[in-house]
């Protein structure tokens, strides 16, 4: 890793080393680091941003169609949304840099809506200084290779399903949600991978997201015995989001 990517960190007292690697995927990287003790941790994760022309967001067309969709009606789009949507050279740096902030906005705003998420510090051009989920030996392992008592499952389901809800109440969706993407820790589900979260409101496919994003998760509990009632689960709470009852 190139530390100047988080040198800001540093700069600002957050951290004061980097303990290693702990994860490396397509988009991002995600480093332990250790935490400076005014912190109140011991040890945070940086998540750094690989340079826009290696990326290849998953979602990124989503995310894309999310944002401009909030100019459509307007006689004339901004500078910065035309470069986005044509996929230029400047709107790609533009979205670049738009990914990481947006991911520290998702997670503190959810963070006061008491969604179970990491704890945000603080951005960087390239990075995101967040809560780390583990300990000195390891990280916390994924939903989907956890094994759960029955009791645990159960609970677990249900705060998912409460978490997905608080999402749409503050107008989002995960648009990725999976057992892929929600670690096991402190006995608890929480909800990582946020930047491509997409806006209820405008997103063209908004119920189609909401309801893989549900299904995905209920599907998950099947093999503890939990009804496979994803579709119908989401449908009932995207209905109550069109009328205004969440």
């Amino acid at each position: 890793m190139d530390e100047e990517l988080i040198l800001d960190f540093f700069d600002r007292n957050l951290i004061t080393g980097v303990v290693g690697e702990l994860k490396a995927g397509k988009e991002a990287q995600v480093f332990v680091c250790r935490a400076d003790p005014h912190t109140g941790h011991g040890l945070l994760a940086a998540k750094v941003y690989r340079p826009r022309e290696q990326r290849a967001f998953r979602s990124e067309a989503a995310y894309l169609e999310g944002r401009s969709s909030l100019m459509r009606g307007r006689a004339r789009a901004s500078s910065a949304t035309r470069a986005i949507e044509r996929r230029s050279r400047a709107g790609r740096a533009i979205l670049s840099a738009t990914w990481v902030r947006r991911e520290y906005d998702v997670l503190r705003r959810l963070r006061q809506a008491g969604v179970q998420v990491p704890e945000p510090f603080a951005y960087a051009e390239h990075a995101v200084l967040m809560q780390y989920l583990g300990d000195e030996l390891q990280s916390a392992p994924r939903l989907v290779a956890a094994s759960l008592t029955l009791e645990e499952a159960g609970s677990f389901r249900a705060r998912l399903l409460q978490d997905v809800e608080r999402l749409l109440r503050e107008g989002l969706i995960h648009g990725d949600l999976s057992p892929y993407n929600v670690l096991v820790f402190e006995g608890k589900p929480w909800i990582i991978d946020l930047p491509q979260a997409v806006d209820a409101a405008v997103h063209m496919d908004a119920q189609g997201l909401l309801r893989r994003d549900i299904v995905n998760l209920t599907r998950h509990f099947t093999r503890y015995g939990f009804a496979d009632d994803g579709a119908v689960h989401a449908d009932r709470l995207w209905e109550d989001f069109r009328r205004g009852r969440i």
